[in-house]
């Protein structure tokens, strides 16, 4: 899958650890730029605060994933292992650990 065109747009968020999507949340791509917004009852954050910004990038799984280079100047995801964010464009899902 490609990048959509910029928008907002509503995903399901979904929980790596527990394997299945447990509610929806905000998703704004413009580009190859994306902001995640919290949905609700997550603890430590209200929903609709910034939860997950910054670059698409595709991953050599296949998956594309998020960069933040702001906060990891040295992450190269595109060949690390394990994969702790990515965003499945056919689905409209954003999986997180």
């Amino acid at each position: 899958a490609q990048i959509p065109k910029s928008g907002i747009y509503t995903y399901n968020y979904c929980d790596i650890e527990y394997n299945k999507c447990m509610s929806k949340c905000k998703v704004k791509i413009k580009g190859d730029k994306i902001w995640v917004y919290a949905p609700p009852n997550l603890s430590g954050i209200k929903e609709g605060e910034l939860f997950e910004s910054g670059t698409l990038t595709k991953h050599l799984s296949g998956k594309w994933t998020i960069i933040n280079p702001e906060k990891n100047k040295s992450a190269k995801p595109s060949d690390a292992k394990d994969l702790f964010v990515w965003i499945d464009f056919n689905k409209k899902q954003f999986w997180t650990f």
